[in-house]
């Protein structure tokens, strides 16, 4: 069965993450969508569904940053005042 992005949003939200990720992936790495790499760097973020990988999460927010997620854009500020007051 072929699921659109809209089911990949509702699986996130429903906590079905390795199929939200099987679903959103290619939309987020091959067609560009900024949401759906938004929901790619947040499931790479928590470890939801994949192997955790703060790189990886960047690496899609940084993706949806430059398509204009806003969101995106501000878990990367997070994340960056956070690692600058670890040291």
């Amino acid at each position: 069965m072929s699921y659109t992005i809209e089911d990949g949003y509702r699986f996130y939200n429903e906590k079905r993450f390795k199929e939200a990720f099987d679903t959103l992936f290619d939309a987020a790495a091959y067609e560009n969508s900024s949401e759906a790499q938004f929901y790619i760097g947040m499931m790479y973020y928590h470890g939801d569904g994949v192997e955790k990988s703060e790189d990886k999460a960047l690496k899609f927010w940084t993706k949806a940053r430059r398509n204009g997620h806003v969101d995106a854009a501000s878990r990367m500020a997070e994340i960056s005042i956070t690692t600058k007051n670890m040291f």
